[in-house]
């Protein structure tokens, strides 16, 4: 089945090659180097120091500037070594990864793309990525991992992927808004609700999310589903042990709709993407969204730190305390095609290393959870990164998308939008996401314990 939908992903993706949505080499270094010019043994030593990077889009050029100082470490640390470092969609669900790696076109030495098992798993079934099992246990990366990001990378007998960072999925409020209307941060789910109520009394949106960018309605849905059903539910529904239509997780999806319906979600939602969504949050036109970790950069670069905070949507159940959800946020994968892999490698070790680390967490801009062992005896010097770490120190609960194979992914997001936008009922919702899983698992796609 993992076959037939690349299949059908790759029918509907765009032929066109051109993966690299916008190019940037830090470095100012470029694969085009003569060296076809030189001696030959001058020449292949050349070649050999080369290394292409593909990772995500930047969202803002704080973003670049991190990653500017990312790469200028690793070649300080690696002299004589050329970096390429290019952005792109880094998504196996537009399909246009799986193109590019199927096109005969060179690949870049590494990738970083969004992590799940059921992303990984399409390049890896049709073998576009290679086994990093060899370079785990010479370079003892189980080690050098944090055991969570570990688990998550080994679920089956082979390990494709290198994880780099955790996701900590949560709340992010105005403050100014909050405190105009002397709304305290709500301690139960209760209390969320009476200030959603309070918030649209006094014309304030509430909440938002963006419908054209779904995994922002994804990571919305996973904060009520944790506060609605429970962690050790969720849990188990992701490991085969429940249904998505056992009443408790129906009922979260009744409270998407029902949330939606009384306004406490802007109806403007259905026509925002992740840019609006951000860019109306941190202009106080709302007073809450729910985000991972990267929003950071953006309230950075905005210079607005001091008037956002966080806290986890509280739950439902009566006792019950919730965590951010989350899970991988962002994983390397090597092509198989890959013309330098030593120098990959190289990269691989550095990113799980202190070095890496100090970069990263020094910088009060940086937005994502490093996974390495090293990372947790590093300080954040941002404040909400250090909040966020702190938040998931303990455990992170589930964001569903990032666990759930390919068609039930596809059924997730589009019934969840569904449901913002009052096109479909809560128990039609998850009847259908329960078909996708259903789909997954006659494919052979299952989480194990």
């Amino acid at each position: 089945m993992l076959i037939r939908n690349l299949k059908k992903i790759l029918a509907t993706a765009s032929v066109s090659l051109l993966l690299v949505a916008g190019c940037s080499s830090p470095t100012g270094s470029s694969s085009n180097a003569p060296a076809e010019n030189k001696e030959p043994a001058a020449a292949a030593a050349a070649d050999n120091k080369q290394l292409s990077l593909l990772i995500p889009n930047f969202f803002n050029d704080t973003e670049k500037h991190q990653w500017e100082s990312v790469v200028n470490k690793f070649k300080e640390l690696n002299p004589g070594v050329e970096v390429t470092l290019s952005n792109g969609d880094v998504n196996t669900e537009s399909g246009k990864l799986t193109t590019t790696l199927q096109s005969g076109v060179t690949p870049p030495d590494a990738i970083l793309m969004n992590a799940g098992p059921g992303r990984v798993s399409i390049l890896s079934d049709v073998g576009l990525i290679k086994p990093l099992d060899d370079w785990y246990a010479k370079n003892s990366w189980k080690d050098k991992l944090q055991p969570f990001a570990y688990q998550m990378a080994a679920v089956n007998d082979t390990i494709y992927e290198l994880p780099h960072t955790v996701d900590a999925i949560e709340v992010y409020y105005n403050k100014d808004i909050f405190a105009k209307y002397a709304i305290p941060v709500p301690q139960t789910g209760d209390e969320f609700v009476a200030a959603m109520k309070k918030l649209k009394d006094n014309g304030v949106t509430p909440l938002n999310t963006a419908a054209r960018t779904s995994f922002t309605v994804g990571g919305l849905f996973s904060n009520i589903l944790e506060s609605v059903a429970g962690r050790d539910a969720v849990e188990a529904l992701l490991y085969g042990e429940k249904q998505w239509t056992d009443p408790e997780i129906v009922k979260a999806g009744e409270m998407l709709a029902d949330w939606a319906k009384q306004g406490y979600i802007g109806k403007e939602s259905m026509s925002l993407n992740l840019a609006d969504l951000q860019l109306s949050f941190l202009d106080k036109k709302v007073a809450m969204m729910i985000s991972p970790t990267h929003l950071i950069s953006t309230i950075v670069d905005k210079k607005v730190e001091d008037s956002i905070g966080t806290f986890s949507m509280p739950s439902f159940i009566s006792g019950e305390k919730t965590e951010p959800t989350g899970g991988l946020g962002y994983t390397w994968v090597v092509p198989t095609k890959a013309v330098h892999p030593e120098q990959a490698e190289n990269w691989l070790n550095f990113i799980v290393s202190e070095d890496y680390a100090n970069v990263v967490l020094s910088d009060p801009s940086y937005n994502l959870i490093p996974t390495s062992q090293a990372a947790l005896n590093v300080k954040p010097a941002g404040a909400l990164l250090a909040g966020a770490i702190q938040s998931i120190k303990a455990r992170s609960g589930y964001n569903p998308s990032v666990f759930i194979g390919s068609e039930a992914k596809e059924a997730y997001y589009q019934n969840l939008v569904g449901l913002v936008g009052g096109l479909v009922k809560p128990q039609e919702a998850m009847e259908k996401i329960a078909e996708g899983v259903k789909k997954d698992q006659e494919a052979g796609y299952q989480l194990t314990r």
